[in-house]
């Protein structure tokens, strides 16, 4: 059985665990090789790679102070991997996840032998359907990895955290899985979304046939635990029943006797299918969906929507004849990690219009090519989709902002694209030739209230968007922990508290306060923020706030975002914030929030144009309280007859008359 302390970790690992660039992993070797305390030796090489003992990387990490992550020793066990363990090697990834599902149904699986092992993998799943066979396979290697899961889960929280640590290295590391790789939160949310409209208040049962693991992990958090989940039976499937039991959800057999049905797909099931095979499984689907029942399809734009070879063409037209498909939308690049350059597309099937013959049915069409998929463009697209399936009345009182209506028989006698893309059709993400434009009309609106900043002829090339892991990695952002324990030293006077719950409503900020010599004493080591910090949370939902000037003390679970001064990287705090605000929430999110970034000379002029703006608009907010209070006090002293109301003496000339 393989110890913990024996788990192995290269460069790359050690650049994880600490929370730095890779380089700076490889800097600690040789620049701290004849100090007194050296970066731990190497005990392997592997295919030229470095490899060492993962316990020794923690312990010197915490020892001397290095890196950005304060909780390296127990976060040791997600960034190695015991000897003998790949996450290139499919088969051994799913022993892992099985090991790691039968720890959360039985317990502790510390001291059982092999045979022990198998017969505790037979009580839970005695028909073989989530995890007896890898559990039997991993026996039969000698079950090594026993302790490494445990370690996995301790280091992760809980075993679907676990699960879902697993899979993201999986994903990592099989970069070559094109459009079945891993989709983005965006894109996850999206399909989330569009599940939840089509379940409704209906007692609906929801079966993911999909072999994506994470966005079934996502769908069942969002449904309400009366909903009933199915899970078609196969190899593909064993690894999102080991997720959804993980999460503990149950899940149900499928059955002819289920009232209605919203099944969720993911297409293609792998890399290696046709684009016919793919149209055929969704073929497949849309036969057989019953009336009451509805359905919703990711998959890639070139096989959904895009022009095809004619016998795949004709397979498609198959399934728009049926009259099911009610809105087909073409979404932009970017939402699969392992194929950045290929758009989705996304269907929602749902009844036939009725006994209307095939020449007056119609699709609902949406292009967002060029449109972020935030939380208000899914919901006004799913609701565009939905409004279109009920009937005349539902029709003519939506305003829908992306759909627009396309007769059936026209898709399919044109052929070619469903969907024509017309970049920047919305206006939501204007093109940067527009914005100049744009810019000069809304400024000429503000007036008075332009601030003082000047717009410089030409375009500046401002970096992408990177993620909050990448830009950590890289030096241009540091991650402080939040003090824990600060309520023991509460008082009406001294520094000021920022608590997660805080961030809902930033104008409290302030009412709780710490006696300063009192903080010190208790929490010698704990850091202040500065100016430009970025306070934030992962949970329930993420926020953040820039503190303006500093000197407040984080309580825990709150961290902080800070920017380095020295090399921004093009972060403005302002943006970081608006950015963090409804991105994904959980533990280990904010890793992947990515962050726009702008180009260098610009930094200083928008965070002034930003500050001006904000204390117009909060002078413009007072205003408009007080006026309010002034109406509010006006109404009550007349019509309770406290005062009498007349026009001045030489105003009365200019009243208005009736």
């Amino acid at each position: 059985m393989t110890a913990t302390g024996s788990l192995r970790i290269d460069l790359a690992g050690v650049a994880r665990l600490a929370g730095v660039k890779r380089p700076v992993a490889s800097m600690w070797r040789t620049r701290f090789a004849s100090s007194s305390d050296p970066f731990p030796a190497a005990v392997a090489e592997k295919a030229g790679q470095a490899i060492f003992d993962a316990s020794h990387v923690a312990e010197w990490l915490m020892r001397t102070d290095h890196g950005n992550n304060p909780d390296a020793r127990a976060d040791a066990a997600a960034a190695a991997i015991p000897e003998g363990f790949s996450f290139d090697d499919l088969g051994a990834v799913a022993e892992l996840e099985a090991l790691v599902a039968l720890h959360h149904q039985r317990g502790s699986l510390d001291h059982l032998t092999s045979e022990g092992l198998r017969r505790a993998a037979g009580a839970m799943d005695p028909l073989d359907k989530f995890l007896l066979s890898e559990v039997v396979t991993h026996a039969h290697r000698g079950a090594p990895w026993l302790e490494y899961a445990e370690s996995l889960i301790d280091s992760s929280y809980s075993a679907s955290a676990a699960l879902a640590l697993v899979n993201r290295h999986r994903a990592a590391r099989h970069t070559t899985a094109g459009s079945a790789g891993r989709l983005s939160t965006d894109a996850s949310e999206l399909v989330v979304a569009a599940t939840l409209a089509l379940v409704g208040n209906t007692e609906a049962t929801v079966t993911i046939d999909s072999c994506d693991s994470d966005l079934a992990a996502a769908i069942a958090h969002a449904l309400s635990n009366e909903t009933a989940l199915t899970v078609p039976s196969g190899r593909e499937t064993r690894g999102v029943r080991r997720r959804l039991l993980t999460d503990g959800r149950w899940i149900a057999e499928p059955s002819n006797q289920i009232e209605r049905s919203v099944v969720v797909a993911r297409v293609p099931l792998n890399r290696d299918e046709s684009v016919g095979d793919t149209l055929q499984a969704v073929d497949e689907i849309s036969l057989a969906l019953r009336d009451s029942d509805a359905a919703v399809v990711i998959g890639p734009a070139r096989v959904l929507v895009d022009a095809l070879r004619p016998p795949d063409e004709r397979l498609r037209a198959d399934t728009l004849r049926s009259g099911r498909v009610r809105g087909i939308a073409r979404l932009a690049p970017g939402l699969v990690d392992s194929a950045p350059r290929e758009a989705l597309a996304l269907w929602m099937l749902g009844v036939p219009t009725g006994d209307v013959a095939i020449a007056d049915r119609f699709t609902v069409l949406a292009d967002l090519t060029d449109v972020s998929l935030t939380a208000a463009t899914r919901a006004d697209l799913v609701s565009d989709v939905v409004a279109s399936m009920g009937g005349a009345r539902e029709v003519r009182s939506h305003a829908f902002r992306f759909a627009r209506f396309a007769r059936t028989a026209s898709l399919l006698a044109r052929g070619g694209s469903l969907i024509e893309s017309t970049p920047s059709k919305h206006g939501l993400q204007p093109r940067g030739s527009d914005l100049p434009a744009r810019l000069d009309t809304a400024a000429a609106a503000l007036g008075d209230d332009l601030p003082s900043v000047a717009i410089a002829e030409g375009a500046s090339s401002a970096p992408t968007p990177t993620s909050v892991g990448d830009l950590v990695r890289e030096g241009h952002l540091r991650v402080i922990s939040g003090t824990r324990g600060t309520e023991g030293v509460a008082g009406s006077a001294g520094l000021v508290v920022v608590g997660a719950s805080d961030l809902d409503a930033p104008q409290r900020i302030g009412a709780t306060r710490v006696d300063q010599l009192a903080f010190a004493d208790r929490h010698p080591s704990a850091s202040l923020t500065r100016p430009g910090d970025v306070i934030f949370r992962t949970s329930p939902t993420a926020a953040a706030w820039v503190d303006p000037d500093g000197s407040k003390v984080v309580a825990y679970p709150a961290r902080v975002l800070r920017i380095r001064a020295s090399d921004p990287g093009g972060l403005v705090p302002e943006v970081v914030a608006g950015d963090i605000v409804g991105a994904a929430s959980g533990p280990g999110a904010w890793k992947r929030w990515m962050l726009r970034r702008v180009a260098p000379q610009s930094i200083v002029p928008l965070r002034t144009a930003l500050a001006e703006i904000e204390a117009a608009r909060s002078d413009l907010e007072a205003r408009a309280a007080r006026l309010s209070g002034y109406a509010n006090l006006l109404v009550a002293g007349a019509t309770s007859g406290a005062i009498t109301l007349t026009f001045p003496t030489n105003a009365a000339d200019a009243a208005p008359t009736q």
